[in-house]
């Protein structure tokens, strides 16, 4: 973690003038965070072609109607770095103070992705086949969960003379994915990964440091 807020601090204040606030895009979606850090395990998106051809064919057992569904990672805890907020860099002799209204989220949402949306056989039943591979992993699912709810803070930000600052948007999540086959009159549907993210917390955090100095978390 180190030494990406290191990178972030390079990137920015390289290619930024002195003296100029840069505002980030908020967040769209897990898949589009700048970092998500799990515990044990990875993100489908990691899996290599051979590890999804296993799991999908783990999944591949004839059954008359529903889902076979096999788990990879379940509830692996993870951090995250979503958006970069602001950042700024005072090379200059004087304090600098501003206020900067940010969105954070305040609910337990989940998130679900799979390939299988892009099937025409089984967009119909998307929503249902969601629930479904919920209750077979033990994942309280409720559609409201899908629901963002973000709550508007208003931070105030101090930047020391000869110092520099990246507020961000981080915190917990847990992470759940497999493949799964879906079945009618044995024959096979669709097979494809799934993904499910709770997100379980999200907060500001403000870095400083010198100039001329390394950030230390």
């Amino acid at each position: 973690m180190k030494k990406f807020i290191i990178t972030l601090f390079i990137i920015n204040f390289i290619v930024l003038p002195l003296f100029m606030v840069k505002a980030y895009s908020a967040d769209i979606g897990y898949l589009s965070y700048i970092e998500i850090v799990l515990s044990t395990g990875k993100l489908v998106r990691d899996f290599t072609p051979e590890e999804l051809a296993k799991l999908k064919k783990a999944t591949e057992k004839p059954t008359m109607l529903g889902l076979n569904v096999v788990g990879e990672c379940r509830a692996v805890p993870a951090s995250y770095i979503s958006s970069i907020l602001v950042s700024y860099e005072n090379a200059g002799t004087t304090d600098i103070e501003f206020s900067k209204t940010i969105q954070v989220e305040t609910n337990n949402k989940i998130t679900f992705s799979s390939s299988a949306s892009e099937s025409k056989t089984v967009a119909a039943e998307y929503k249902k086949i969601k629930g479904q591979i919920a209750k077979k992993i033990d994942l309280d699912y409720k559609q409201s969960y899908e629901k963002s709810v973000k709550e508007k803070k208003e931070v105030k930000i101090k930047v020391e003379a000869n110092s520099k600052m990246i507020l961000y948007l981080t915190g917990d999540l847990l992470v759940y994915n497999g493949a799964f086959s879906q079945y009618i009159c044995f024959v096979k549907t669709v097979s494809a990964p799934y993904e499910f993210i709770v997100l379980t917390s999200q907060y500001e955090r403000l870095e400083k440091a010198k100039i001329n100095e390394d950030l230390v978390i």
